[in-house]
């Protein structure tokens, strides 16, 4: 398998030689026109030589051409002039013994022909020379220097250029072996930086998620196993006979409870379960919620009488469309927590007000409260600020909470201070 250095060295390689052709053909069509009024100056040049040593030398005319012949260009005399393919404009000017500079298809090379005496004269680049040489002679070696010297450069640093996709990569075989501690240096803000930027922010999120996942499993492990234990003790002593009718009642109570218990967590945990694969609200209705909120206290009254508690009630009239049942489970679960978190003789306010096109409501009690580490994780799932469990719960009545409101397009918020109670404040959009 290719390292990605020599795949970039390959590829900027090959790129400069693709770019280095193409300029070359590139300088050769705009310099062409510059390259032929050279060819037309040196030839013009040539023949003003011939001319002067026709006038000023007793030379023969091969003894000239064989003299004003060099390296590149090449002096002859045409013998048959109707050989070339000269326009008749142009054969009276080379007849009335002017220079003239032929350049059009019919001559590829660009040639100059004059009259000396009765002979023609051709002045022309040697058949070995021709404009594409004159260009590649020129541009070549350039072209040459700049892909050897660039292929070096890239050789050179290639390995800095990767050094960070290494470390990348040997960082990421670490969290596939589990290992999300790993965070990696970053002082640039380019590509390779961004990624090295989201990669620390994935191992940091990816470090949250398996403490929450350890924590869930302990959670659930607990749940589940206390009231199991629980029923199969007190089974165990019903199978003894010796036992009371007052005992067997009460291990009887204990038993139904912790059913009751596991059947309630068991239900919780499904209804989340089916709310966090539920994306929308299917059922929707128009329905009073001030009307709504009031039945859920009612409905509680059994909690609430048995410590004596009161409430301060303010609410607006609100005819508010969604779903009604699982609203319903959200005002049950924040007043059976205000509830269960009062004391004896307190008060619970409940405040519903409508604000343009939203509705706020209060749900605040006098209760023990909440620290700040409590605050921060109240609405994970199974996560209980009684460490104890001196209070009846699963950890999940909030979970449900939150989720539901997301699903309805709501937030919900939570102030509190230990031993002096909590105010839980939910908004809803009014559709």
């Amino acid at each position: 398998m290719k390292k990605i250095r020599v795949k970039l060295a390959i590829f900027f390689v090959s790129l400069m030689f693709i770019s280095s052709v193409f300029s070359f053909f590139v300088s050769i069509f705009f310099n062409n026109s510059s390259i032929r009024n050279e060819l037309k100056l040196d030839e013009e040049a040539i023949a003003i030589s011939i001319l002067e040593l026709e006038h000023k030398t007793d030379l023969s005319i091969d003894d000239i051409v064989n003299i004003t012949s060099n390296f590149m260009y090449d002096v002859k005399i045409v013998e048959d002039i109707n050989s070339l393919s000269i326009t008749k404009e142009e054969l009276k000017k080379i007849q009335d013994h002017e220079i003239v500079f032929l350049s059009r298809k019919a001559f590829p090379v660009a040639t100059t022909m004059l009259m000396l005496d009765d002979s023609y004269i051709k002045i022309s680049l040697h058949s070995n020379n021709n404009i594409f040489k004159m260009v590649s002679s020129r541009v070549s070696i350039t072209l040459f220097s700049y892909v050897i010297i660039g292929a070096f450069l890239i050789a050179l640093l290639g390995q800095r250029a990767v050094k960070p996709i290494l470390k990348l990569t040997s960082a990421t075989k670490e969290v596939a072996k589990g290992n999300f501690d790993i965070q990696l240096e970053n002082t640039s803000d380019d590509e390779i930086g961004q990624l090295t930027k989201n990669f620390n922010k994935m191992t940091r999120e990816l470090k949250s998620i398996e403490y929450l996942r350890k924590d869930f499993i302990n959670s659930v492990s607990h749940e589940f196993k206390t009231p199991i234990a629980s029923i199969q003790g007190f089974a165990k002593l019903l199978q003894n006979g010796n036992l009371s009718d007052d005992e067997k009642q009460e291990y009887t109570n204990i038993i139904v409870e912790e059913t009751a218990r596991l059947s309630k967590l068991s239900s919780n945990i499904l209804k989340l379960s089916k709310l966090e694969n539920q994306e929308v609200i299917d059922r929707k209705a128009v329905f009073s919620l001030d009307e709504q909120i009031r039945k859920s206290i009612l409905l509680l009254e059994h909690e609430w009488s048995k410590k004596n508690i009161d409430f301060d009630i303010e609410l607006d009239e609100v005819k508010y469309q969604g779903d009604e049942e699982l609203l319903h489970q959200v005002w049950i679960n924040l007043l059976s927590n205000a509830i269960k978190f009062s004391n004896s003789n307190s008060t619970i306010s409940i405040r519903l007000y409508q604000i343009n096109s939203a509705v706020e409501i209060k749900i605040s009690d006098t209760g023990i409260g909440m620290d700040e580490k409590t605050l921060m994780r109240i609405f994970e799932k199974f996560y209980q600020g009684d460490k104890a469990h001196s209070y009846d719960g699963n950890g999940l009545g909030l979970s449900l909470v939150k989720r539901i409101l997301d699903l309805c397009g709501g937030s919900i918020c939570v102030k509190s201070k230990l031993h002096e109670g909590s105010t839980f404040t939910v908004e809803l959009p009014i559709i």
